[in-house]
């Protein structure tokens, strides 16, 4: 029997050094799988939030209309959840690099894997509704979370950069009243404005409006979107 050999029978005497059994590496194994697995699934949802919360905030719709596109954009951008996505992935990769397959694969597989499976599933649940379905969950559940995450408060409370938004309160022939979302009343003619179909200028319809303000307290639209969705189709001068 070798040095070697010898000297490492000996540590494992002494020691009293003891194997470690299969189901061990089967547990840890299973359980860096699952929580990789939670990780990917929690990264899509961000992931797909972040797509549903731009995608309302009409930025595309706007681009034509906006003198001040770039800082528009920037607002729209949902930070909190782009950065809870990049967060899951990093967590992912992490545990993936560990599972029994993972450490065989280069870093840049390993990115690669994960970053399509986020985009992927993402992609697939933002189709699905689920993103829109789970923000509403969070803005219902959670008070701060609508005036802190959900970048459209801050895109649509700008009256005087042309963007407002509120809930109708009441409606007259050729305006409604509207509270906005920092619980100011506005009068918004809308005589002269492009209202989406998927809109109705009903009390408790909550809106979307590109204008200008003409005085205190009241409001030209020029174009009326819904709160939730992107409403592509238009019709003009509602009233």
């Amino acid at each position: 029997m070798g040095k070697i050999s010898k000297e490492i029978l000996q540590k494992i005497e002494k020691e009293n050094i003891k194997p470690i059994g299969k189901w061990s590496f089967v547990l840890k194994n299973s359980f860096l799988w699952t929580l990789f697995g939670l990780n990917i699934l929690f990264g899509s949802l961000g992931f797909a939030i972040s797509i549903y919360l731009f995608e309302s905030s009409d930025i595309l719709n706007l681009i034509l209309s906006v003198n001040d596109f770039m800082q528009v954009l920037v607002l729209a951008i949902p930070t909190v959840w782009i950065l809870l996505t990049v967060a899951f992935l990093i967590v992912s990769y992490l545990n993936f690099r560990y599972t029994e397959r993972g450490y065989s694969l280069s870093l840049p597989k390993i990115f690669l894997i994960n970053i399509t499976a986020i985009l992927l599933l993402g992609g697939i649940l933002h189709i699905l509704g689920v993103s829109e379905r789970l923000n509403t969950v969070f803005s219902e559940s959670i008070s701060s979370y609508s005036q802190s995450i959900d970048p459209r408060y801050k895109v649509w409370s700008n009256p005087e950069g042309g963007y407002l938004a509120g809930e109708i309160v009441l409606v007259n022939e050729e305006s409604v009243e509207i509270m906005d979302l920092e619980g100011r009343k506005w009068i918004v003619e809308t005589s002269n404005a492009r209202v989406r179909r998927s809109v109705n200028l009903i009390r408790g319809e909550k809106i979307k409006i590109v204008g200008n303000v003409l005085e205190e307290g009241n409001f030209e639209a020029f174009e009326i979107l819904p709160w939730e969705g992107k409403g592509r189709n238009m019709q003009e001068n509602h009233f």
